[in-house]
């Protein structure tokens, strides 16, 4: 088909192990409400060139029918109750057998992160941070990684008795980079930092600069996903 040689031309993405996308696999979108999932499916399908399918419910996908199958499942949880999530989470690897998970989120949520990722989901996406690191936050799960905001893997619960703070590493961030990483994922300028922070926009630029040289990251994509 010629649809499929487009999505290996263009996308020249390949699942773990270098399988190669089955010819009718296509991106699964799960959201309940009409405006939303044509808003979210039609920005998704504008960054790749294979097929995205929306659908109103993860039943809804699971008795689809046909011989396709998703190579990944974006389910939007925007703004959905506690009960929701936790009754979408329960249900998440029986009824899209197995398939890599993405979970739209209202915001940074850290509980919410956590427990996308312990039931299986791949990637926790917080719609505060800008479209193109999304992007590359799904590129990254289609290929077999796990995607989670900066502030997930920074999180840690203090132990009961801190031990005397040591010197810190060189390679690690200041509390201040971490802040400007956290602005860097939202997709927020230097300018725009540089105002929230009350910095100069050149002060905001040598962070960035201090950021950039101890991820060894090339752009501020690159930032954002390995902070």
């Amino acid at each position: 088909m010629r649809l499929l040689d487009t999505i290996r031309t263009t996308n020249q993405i390949q699942l773990p192990g270098g399988d190669e996308l089955a010819p009718d696999a296509y991106v699964a979108l799960v959201e309940r409400r009409p405006f939303l999932r044509e808003c979210i499916g039609r920005s998704i399908q504008s960054a790749f060139a294979f097929p995205v399918v929306t659908f109103s419910t993860l039943a809804d996908l699971g008795g689809s029918g046909g011989d396709g199958a998703p190579a990944l499942v974006i389910l939007s949880l925007i703004e959905a109750s506690r009960e929701g999530w936790a009754n979408a989470l329960k249900d998440l690897s029986e009824d899209v057998s197995g398939r890599p998970v993405v979970t739209l989120a209202s915001d940074n949520d850290l509980d919410l992160a956590r427990a996308a990722i312990r039931h299986g989901a791949k990637g926790y996406i917080p719609v505060t941070m800008g479209f193109d690191i999304a992007v590359e936050a799904i590129r990254f799960v289609l290929v077999g990684g796990t995607y989670a905001p900066t502030d997930y893997l920074l999180a840690a619960d203090p132990p009961s008795a801190a031990p005397a703070r040591p010197a810190q590493p060189s390679g690690l961030l200041t509390s201040r980079e971490v802040t400007i990483v956290g602005a860097i994922k939202q997709g927020k300028s230097n300018k725009v930092i540089a105002n929230e922070l009350n910095l100069c926009e050149s002060t905001v630029k040598v962070h960035v600069r201090n950021v950039m040289q101890k991820l060894s990251a090339k752009n501020r994509t690159e930032v954002a996903m390995k902070a």
